[in-house]
């Protein structure tokens, strides 16, 4: 019968085995779906290894305080071994998927638990570290630490998500901390490395724009200041400035793009309506087909939060490059070209909203006509849901604006029917987008159909609809009408993710008139 310090160690070392098989088994689980969801493979799988190690495990948890301490301790000695190879396995399998495989992983499988995400970096933890830190790791540490520090910001405008609360990460991180088993810091330390992260944060929070981000090399200074920490990353305070800081560069991103996006999609529209008054330079032709690939390929990263920073910085380069080219090929003033770009005068904006009606008013009625056959007592949510209503894909809020405008409310007769107008326009965006997909191959070749010139119509009003989205939510956040700015901004989103859809069919090289 083996001594109670005997016993107090092997306990000890049967915990530490049993928290690292219950990582490997979580890493493991991970990597087959991941293979499976993300790298369209089947993983490798270890799964009769695990189970056998569990079995094991199971005995030996019985046998602890019954048998000699030296046959336990052989046993777990076996098992150790046995672990540590299917970790080191694990850990290769893991070094050929980089962190961009994980993201796609966590996007498509929203629902993630707050424990596995832990179990998944206990596994980084437990994995060998020959040479310390590899940058790649690291990132993706980092990326599932991210997920169970935020929380949506209960809904409230401009908030969305927010760090958690502090003493609950702490909790988190505390046990992360002595699991890595680093010796302490000195305060000092601690408070300089912090010092180092939140004086980035500052440095983003005070950034007016995305060219300066780039320039600067806000983002790729602070993921070198991560991968920097090494060990340090770990420490709990400052792995909560990490934390804060991430939340804060991503809410930062966000909000100068949607600032700038309608300035950024002017301009390469630009291009695009310049180029079919040119011909005949085979040069310009040759840059023109790298700049749509270019395009293609951002848009593509956009639909998939893929975007970088680097992207949208090479796509200006190139729209500075190609107008005045463009311009002077087309018999204007290469040195005007840049005016206005992207700059609608909002009173010439709100006028031409007005005047559109005949393009979308066939629309108009079937919206009206469907939402007036139903009961009045049919609440706005229920009836989207009814069979009459539920195809035209509308939101609550434009049923509302339906029943104002029919019932003759002039409180505010105005943005209702804008709302509703709007409401037919993203429905004729959708019908001729599924027009143009289902067009001959040869037709699409040509652009022989009047479908695109329509379309590309549709597009110009769609971009005037969206800067009255913008003057309405800010003139909704003025009023102090949060959840009235609120319901106008998904409005807005739904309209430039469908609008944004029709234009790139209508302005894709297959698609375009020389």
């Amino acid at each position: 019968m083996p001594s109670v310090p005997e016993l107090q160690l092997l306990h000890r070392r049967y915990t530490d085995l049993s928290n690292r098989f219950r990582a490997a088994w979580t890493f493991h689980q991970f990597l087959q779906g991941l293979a499976k969801t993300v790298l369209d493979r089947q993983g490798a799988d270890h799964s009769t290894a695990f189970q056998d190690l569990y079995n094991e495990l199971k005995e030996i948890s019985q046998d602890l305080n019954a048998t000699a301490g030296d046959l336990i301790r052989m046993r777990l000695d076996a098992v150790d071994r046995r672990l540590s190879d299917l970790i080191s396995a694990l850990e290769a399998e893991d070094s050929k998927v980089g962190a961009n495989s994980l993201r796609q992983f966590f996007k498509r499988v929203r629902g993630y638990d707050e424990k596995i995400l832990t179990q998944l970096v206990k596994f980084y933890l437990f994995a060998p570290r020959r040479d310390g830190w590899p940058p790649a790791r690291l990132d993706k540490v980092d990326f599932l630490l991210a997920r169970p520090s935020e929380e949506d910001g209960e809904g409230q405008l401009g908030q969305g998500l927010r760090l958690r609360d502090t003493r609950h990460l702490l909790e988190i991180f505390d046990g992360l901390w002595m699991l890595l088993g680093a010796p302490p810091l000195a305060p000092e330390v601690i408070a300089y490395r912090r010092d180092e992260v939140e004086s980035l944060r500052a440095e983003i929070q005070a950034v007016e724009g995305l060219d300066q981000l780039y320039e600067r090399e806000v983002i790729q200074r602070f993921r070198e200041l991560k991968h920097g920490l090494a060990d340090f990353y770990f420490e709990p305070s400052i792995l909560v400035s990490v934390q804060a800081t991430n939340l804060v560069l991503r809410a930062r991103i966000q909000e100068l793009y949607q600032r700038e996006e309608r300035r950024f999609i002017s301009e390469y529209q630009r291009i695009f309506e310049l180029e079919r008054q040119v011909s005949g330079n085979e040069e310009l032709d040759q840059d023109l087909t790298a700049f749509r690939e270019q395009i293609e390929r951002f848009e593509q990263r956009i639909r998939s939060d893929e975007f970088k920073l680097e992207d949208l910085a090479q796509i200006r380069e190139s729209v500075r490059h190609l107008l005045p080219r463009l311009a002077e090929a087309g018999g204007k003033d290469p040195a005007r070209i840049f005016e206005d770009t992207g700059e609608i005068d909002r009173a010439a904006a709100g006028s031409a909203v007005a005047s559109h009606f005949e393009l979308i008013g066939d629309h108009f009625k079937r919206l009206v006509d469907a939402i007036q056959d139903l009961p009045p007592s049919t609440g706005p949510r229920e009836a989207t849901l009814t069979p009459e209503v539920f195809p035209l894909r509308l939101e609550p809020r434009e049923v509302l604006a339906c029943r104002r405008v029919c019932g003759g409310d002039d409180s505010a007769a105005s943005i209702e029917r804008f709302v509703l107008e709007a409401a037919a326009l993203r429905l004729r965006t959708n019908e001729q987008a599924q027009e143009i997909s289902g067009l001959l191959d040869e037709t699409a070749r040509t652009g022989a159909s009047p479908i695109f010139d329509q379309a590309r119509e549709t597009c110009r009003v769609a971009d005037l609809f969206l800067f009255r989205f913008d003057h309405e939510v800010h003139q909704a956040v003025l009023r102090s009408d949060l959840s009235g700015a609120r319901d106008l901004e998904l409005l807005r989103m739904r309209l430039m993710r469908d609008y944004s859809g029709l234009w790139l069919l209508a302005y894709r090289p297959e698609f375009s008139l020389r």
